[in-house]
């Protein structure tokens, strides 16, 4: 990350933390759907993102992977993002919808395809049984969607489901996010894109780690 963009990053991570401590917490916690508890002073929020659960202590804001790795600056802005943004709003679980039916996101639909669909057909195109066991191995619930598909809790209420549609000699491959009509009342617009990207560099890395293993 460049300097000019880490000043950014560093300078909406700080207004974020302090717009979250001014709100009430223990309110925000619950319409988030996260669980957390108190040491003296000290709340430690853990935060179920993906395969991961991340323990966030407020006050002093530090983070930690219950897996040992490291929590980005983007990744905590996110956190921080769903926390101070979560309506409450149940999850319906049916009729998700793609990336481009969310309000105010059609105009943004190429930067999404850049940075979050291209880079899984380059990888998955052609072997669907690769991508959804990359899914599966994340702790994707495996969906009946197109030629395979599973959906990822990328953070508790926020669902993402990816759809391949493999490719053969005759048609390209093809690929959907779907999303929960709640979404954008538990991220901001600017965020989607960035939580689906997280997914999708996630997906990609345990592939690359299967092969390793293999």
């Amino acid at each position: 990350m460049d300097l000019v963009r880490q000043k950014t990053y560093r300078k909406t991570f700080e207004i974020a933390c302090s717009e979250l401590t001014s709100l009430d917490l223990e309110e925000r916690l619950a319409k988030a759907g996260v669980r957390f508890r108190k040491e003296g002073d000290s709340r430690h929020i853990g935060i179920p993102v993906f395969d991961e659960t991340i323990d966030l202590v407020i006050p002093g804001f530090s983070f930690a992977s219950d897996k040992g790795s490291n929590t980005t600056l983007t990744t905590k802005i996110i956190l921080l993002h769903y926390l101070i943004h979560a309506s409450g709003d149940n999850v319906r679980g049916s009729d998700p919808i793609p990336y481009e039916d969310i309000p105010g996101c059609r105009p943004y639909s190429p930067v999404f395809e850049r940075r979050v669909t291209k880079p899984l057909l380059a990888a998955f195109g052609y072997g669907r049984d690769a991508f959804r066991d990359a899914g599966t191995s994340l702790g994707g619930k495996v969906e009946e969607y197109g030629d395979a598909s599973f959906t990822l809790r990328a953070l508790p209420k926020v669902p993402l489901t990816f759809i391949l549609w493999e490719g053969d000699q005759d048609f390209p491959p093809s690929m959907k996010v779907l999303f929960d009509r709640s979404i954008p009342t538990y991220l901001p617009l600017e965020d989607i894109v960035v939580v689906s990207k997280m997914a999708a560099t996630r997906i990609l890395k345990q592939v690359r780690k299967t092969y390793q293993e293999e």
